[in-house]
């Protein structure tokens, strides 16, 4: 999986879903994944994102999510507490955000929980 750019650059190297398995959370935050084909760098050391990454994560969040203060939030998990390593993400988490606004952004996506019907 290649990036056609630099990081955030070009829209077909990001890749916005649900987060299939979100936090036991109030029902009315809305956890998606941003999936990137490239890398997000991390100090080596402490395996936390660099001031850089988190920089082009903020102007990223900010420009697709909008900067309303309180109801945007982002993080990315230090490498030793990723579920899922061979594909950068980090998490966007929006409270109360307009349905269609997130329909539009995640193509349509639904998470798995609204799919999974509970039989064995």
């Amino acid at each position: 999986m290649e990036p056609k750019g630099r990081p955030f650059e070009f829209d077909e190297d990001v890749k916005i879903l649900y987060n299939d398995w979100p936090y036991g959370i109030d029902p009315a935050i809305i956890h998606l994944v941003v999936w990137t084909k490239f890398e997000l760098e991390d100090d080596p050391e402490t395996g936390v994102s660099t001031p850089e990454s988190r920089k082009q994560i903020d102007e990223y969040v900010t420009r697709v999510f909008g900067g309303r203060e309180g109801d945007v939030v982002w993080f990315k998990n230090w490498k030793s507490l990723k579920s899922v390593h061979a594909v950068e993400h980090f998490h966007v988490m929006l409270y109360k955000p307009d349905a269609e606004f997130v329909r539009e952004i995640t193509n349509s996506d639904v998470p798995m929980t609204e799919t999974f019907d509970g039989g064995f």
